[in-house]
């Protein structure tokens, strides 16, 4: 049992490291907060809170990991090598494609309401 409250507090050391330094996280996060609010003030159904927040998770998962890449990869070497910054901007990749999905899955979910709400 103590090495799994162990692993669990090293968890969220990583989040608490992670919003300290990454400002795309804190980024994300805003943005997971003002769906947040949209999702109350507009209602949306409990299918509608399933994808949101799935959305929300993988989005701030993809940037943690993000950071993690870029450290390890800045610790083995600061000189420019493609290998490394193929790595990187493989993992930025990632963060972009699942941001532009929950973005269009927002839009999607928010949009319509919103549409009702002000016309």
């Amino acid at each position: 049992m103590h090495k799994r409250i162990l692993a669990f507090s090293f968890a969220l050391r990583g989040i608490k490291h992670g919003w300290k330094r990454e400002v795309h996280l804190r980024i994300h996060a805003l943005m997971a907060a003002v769906a947040i609010l949209l999702g109350i003030f507009l209602q949306i159904n409990l299918w509608e809170w399933c994808v949101v927040l799935l959305n929300i998770g993988i989005v701030i998962s993809a940037e943690l990991m993000n950071a993690a890449i870029e450290r390890l990869a800045d610790r083995i070497t600061k000189e420019h090598d493609p290998f490394i910054g193929q790595a990187k901007d493989l993992a930025a990749g990632a963060v972009l494609i699942v941001s532009m999905v929950a973005l269009v899955l927002g839009m999607i979910i928010f949009v319509p309401k919103l549409w009702l709400v002000f016309s």
